[in-house]
């Protein structure tokens, strides 16, 4: 019972913050989207993903 409490509890906590990230940076949300849609259509997806990891390091390093 309580590891569903937990899970439940982190993924509201992981929305919150996607969901702030995504408001203040909307080519996240797109990227996101097009990962999304590259995995439930079965093409690669490294190129995506390596693009929003940057993205968002670079956008760490702004904020600090």
């Amino acid at each position: 019972m309580k590891a569903i409490i937990r899970r439940a509890i982190n993924r509201w906590v992981m929305w919150r913050i996607d969901r702030r990230l995504y408001r203040a940076h909307p080519q996240l949300r797109e990227r996101h989207a097009a990962i999304k849609a590259a995995r439930r259509a079965h093409k690669p997806t490294k190129q995506i993903i390596n693009d929003q990891q940057q993205d968002m390091l670079r956008l760490l390093r702004e904020n600090m």
